[in-house]
């Protein structure tokens, strides 16, 4: 699926997404309202919808988000990569213990398990996304492919 901001986006792999969103969600849960930015709220549920609608849409930083929104969902995109990247390998009955969607368990659609470091590369590439660092592409009709095994591939 892709992954947009700024004119820029990539392709992600949207079970790897689906784990990364939804780990940025409980990052937010764990963060007390006081530390929270105005709307962080938004932000979050904006996020869970992504994962209801999974590869059936486009996934772009809404552009009503101010600066504060962006920059609180590129840090706990980036705090759940981490936290990610420490677990080593989520397995299917951890996610569908952990990650809840509308009390649902998330499925990872006929996977026994996903490795952290790949989603957690993912996080690293939508932090990249919103500071516009992500890495230009070999060639222009090609885009980066994130949440999969062996890195980051080109399409």
């Amino acid at each position: 699926m892709p992954v947009g901001f700024g004119g820029r986006w990539f392709w992600a792999y949207d079970v790897s997404l689906g784990i990364l969103l939804l780990e940025a969600a409980l990052v937010h849960a764990e963060t007390a309202p006081g530390q929270r930015p105005p709307r962080a709220d938004v932000v979050v549920e904006d996020l869970r919808t992504q994962v209801r609608v999974g590869s059936s849409r486009f996934f772009a930083l809404p552009d009503e988000w101010d600066t504060e929104q962006r920059d609180y969902a590129r840090s706990i995109v980036a705090a759940a990569g981490r936290r990610l990247r420490g677990y080593g390998i989520v397995t299917s009955a951890e996610a569908a213990q952990r990650y809840l969607i509308d009390d649902e368990p998330y499925f990872l659609r006929g996977h026994e398990q996903i490795a952290g470091d790949v989603v957690a590369d993912l996080a690293e590439a939508v932090e990249s996304l919103i500071r516009d660092q992500l890495p230009a592409v070999p060639s222009a009709d090609r885009h980066w492919f994130y949440g999969v095994a062996g890195g980051p591939r080109v399409l």
